[in-house]
C-alpha cells in the first residue's frame, strides 16, 4: 500500500527529499505530491537567501547527481591555475581563487561566473579593473600604478615579462606580480665623505656628484641588482685613481676634476647598462685637522711675508720722496719759507691760544 506527501515550498526555500536514507530529488518552489511507502521520505527544508550552499551534499550533487545541481545550483569550479569572478545580479560580487568548488542557489538573484586561467590572462580584463579594486584585500589581486615620466618592469613568478609605461594596472595575485619603478628623468647622484690617500698619503675626504638618466628602463632594471648602487662603486673608483696619482700640493695648487679616462670608464660602463652619465665634478675636499692647521699657518707666514715687503716698498718711496724734496729745498729760501709755515700751521692746529710778540719774525727769523 502507498502513502503520499504533499510538500509546499516558499519561493525562498528548497526541500531535499531522502528515500531510505538515500537523496531522492530536490523539490522547488511550489506545491509538490510524492507517492512512497510507509516511512520511506524524509526531508529536510533549506532556506536559499544565503546565496551559498555549503552543505554536505556539495560535492557529491556536482559528482553524482549532476542533473540536480545543474537544476538548481550555479556551479563554480576553478582549476589549480584558475579564477573566477562572481556576479550578483550582473554585479561583481567576489572573486574565487584556484583549486576552489562554490555551489550558488538558483531562483533568488541571478548568479554568472567567469573564469579566468591566470597563466594565459595575468591580467585583470580592464573593464573590470575598476570592480576588482572595490573589493579591496578580497579581490586576490594586486594593483600597480606607473606615474608619468616613469616606467614600470612588471614580473610574474620571479621572470621579467614587460615594460609598463604610465597608467594603472592590475595583475592576479596567483601568478606572484612584483613591479619595479624606473624613473626616466636626469637626476643627480651624491658620492659623500670619500676618504682618499694622495700620492704622498695625506687623507682627504672628499664629495663627488654625477647626473644620470635611464635610456633603456629594461637593461638599466634587469642586468644589475641596482644600477645606482653599481653607479656609485664606479664613482667611487674613479675618485680614487683621480687623487692617487696626484700629490696634496697638487691637490691644492690646481682645480682637481675627476680623470678624463676613469670619468670616460664610468659613462662606457653605466652606458652598457642603459643609464646615460652627464657631468662627474667634485663639490668638496676636506682636509684632516692636523694638515689645515698647518696650511693656516703657512698661508698666514705668506700673507706676513707680503706685508713686509709692502711695508718696505712704501718706506723706501717716502725716503725718496724726502730726499728729492731735500733737494729741491737747496739753495731755495722760498720753498724752505713755505716749509717752515707749514710747520707752524700744523703746530698752531694743535694748540688752543698762541700768543706772538714781535711780529712774524720773532718766529720765524730771517734765512742766513
Amino acid at each position: 500500500m502507498l502513502f503520499y506527501t504533499r510538500f509546499y515550498v516558499g519561493d525562498t526555500e528548497r526541500v531535499f527529499v531522502y528515500k531510505r536514507g538515500r537523496l531522492l530529488t530536490i523539490l522547488g518552489a511550489g506545491a509538490h505530491t510524492l507517492y512512497h511507502a510507509p516511512g520511506a521520505l524524509v526531508s529536510d527544508r533549506q532556506s536559499i537567501l544565503p546565496l551559498q550552499y555549503s552543505g554536505p551534499l556539495a560535492d557529491f550533487l556536482v559528482n553524482e547527481r549532476p542533473e540536480l545541481a545543474a537544476e538548481h545550483f550555479t556551479v563554480v569550479d576553478t582549476g589549480d591555475s584558475e579564477v573566477a569572478l562572481i556576479f550578483f545580479d550582473r554585479k561583481l560580487s567576489r572573486v574565487v581563487g584556484p583549486g576552489n568548488r562554490l555551489l550558488f542557489w538558483k531562483g533568488a538573484r541571478e548568479v554568472s561566473a567567469e573564469v579566468i586561467d591566470v597563466k594565459e590572462t595575468p591580467q585583470v580584463p580592464e573593464k573590470q579593473v575598476l570592480a576588482v579594486a572595490r573589493l579591496s584585500a578580497l579581490s586576490l589581486a594586486a594593483f600597480f600604478k606607473v606615474e608619468e615620466n616613469r616606467v614600470g618592469l612588471l614580473y610574474l613568478d620571479g621572470r621579467f615579462i614587460r615594460l609598463l609605461n604610465p597608467g594603472f594596472y592590475s595583475y592576479w595575485l596567483a601568478r606572484s606580480p612584483q613591479m619595479e619603478t624606473v624613473d626616466l628623468r636626469r637626476q643627480t647622484l651624491d658620492v659623500t665623505g670619500q676618504e682618499i690617500l694622495t700620492k704622498d698619503k695625506v687623507t682627504l675626504r672628499v664629495n663627488l656628484v654625477a647626473d644620470y638618466r635611464v635610456t633603456d628602463a629594461v637593461k638599466a632594471g634587469t642586468t644589475v641588482k641596482s644600477f645606482t648602487d653599481h653607479l656609485y662603486r664606479l664613482l667611487q673608483l674613479a675618485i680614487r685613481v683621480t687623487l692617487g696619482k696626484r700629490t696634496l700640493d697638487e691637490v691644492l695648487a690646481e682645480k682637481v676634476d675627476v680623470d678624463a679616462d676613469a670619468a670616460a670608464g664610468v659613462r662606457a660602463a653605466m652606458a652598457d647598462l642603459g643609464v646615460e652619465v652627464g657631468s662627474i665634478a667634485l663639490k668638496d675636499i676636506i682636509l684632516p685637522g692636523e694638515i689645515r692647521d698647518i696650511l693656516n699657518q703657512v698661508v698666514a707666514a705668506e700673507k706676513q711675508a707680503q706685508a713686509n715687503l709692502i711695508r718696505r716698498r712704501e718706506e723706501t718711496a717716502a725716503t725718496r720722496s724726502l730726499l728729492n724734496t731735500a733737494k729741491l729745498m737747496e739753495g731755495n729760501p722760498i720753498l724752505i719759507r713755505l716749509k717752515e709755515l707749514e710747520a707752524i700751521e700744523r703746530l698752531t692746529g694743535k694748540v688752543e691760544h698762541l700768543t706772538v710778540k714781535g711780529g712774524l719774525g720773532s718766529l720765524l727769523p730771517p734765512s742766513a
